[in-house]
């Protein structure tokens, strides 16, 4: 018995990416606040955020590959 299942189609390809992007939003949110709840600069804040959502995208869009969803 053989159970293929049908490539994503590009609305979901397009739905996971969005997914992605949102977590690592939420990820860099959470970064910035808790690096600027320590008394950094906005400048410094906006940094670690920054490469908290380039991380969290990176990996995001490596695991789907690996997954082979988009």
């Amino acid at each position: 018995m053989s159970t293929q299942t049908a490539p994503p189609t590009i609305g979901m390809k397009i739905l996971y990416i969005t997914i992605a992007a949102l977590l690592s939003v939420v990820i860099a949110l959470i970064a910035g606040i808790l690096i600027s709840s320590t008394g950094a600069p906005l400048a410094e804040a906006v940094l670690y955020g920054g490469g908290a959502f380039i991380a969290v995208m990176t990996m995001s869009l490596t695991v789907l590959t690996v997954l082979g969803l988009p």
